[in-house]
């Protein structure tokens, strides 16, 4: 990842717009490829936080996390 953004970081003008036709995906952008390296770090967050949230709710046992909220909204 330090690699990838030392060498955004590089970058002079960039195309955003350049187009690329991937076998199985279809047409997508420069900015596209950005766009989902951002939203694929956060679907990873959301993994670690939701693992997290479940690793105490374990280990509250045998108290009870309900006033914290729903995970589910």
């Amino acid at each position: 990842r330090s690699n990838s953004l030392e060498w955004l970081g590089k970058l002079t003008a960039p195309n955003w717009d350049a187009r690329h036709v991937h076998p199985k995906l279809g047409p997508f952008s420069a900015g596209d490829l950005l766009c989902s390296w951002v939203a694929h770090d956060y679907l990873h967050i959301r993994q670690i936080t939701k693992r997290r949230y479940e690793y105490a709710t374990l280990m509250a046992s045998p108290y009870n996390n309900a006033y914290a909220g729903d995970w589910r909204r």
